[in-house]
């Protein structure tokens, strides 16, 4: 088999391809992976705020009152 030059030229291109669409994968997921950690910092530095208060119906039914620890429901 002969490698001519249009099979060596079209071999080139192929792996040309390749290899920028491995960049642009690689660069999309960086992005991707900066974009979550900036959430994830942004969501943990609202966190400062008051503390969650878990709350239950209260025993008439009528309304909700914070859990206090001996209740189960």
């Amino acid at each position: 088999m002969l490698l001519s030059f249009n099979k060596i030229l079209l071999l080139i291109i192929i792996l040309l391809a390749v290899w920028y669409g491995f960049k642009l994968v690689n660069r999309l997921d960086r992005a991707r992976k900066a974009k979550v950690q900036a959430a994830s910092d942004d969501r943990s530095s609202r966190q400062t705020g008051p503390e969650t208060i878990d709350l239950v119906r209260s025993e008439d039914g009528t309304g909700f009152e914070p859990r206090r620890p001996g209740r189960r429901r």
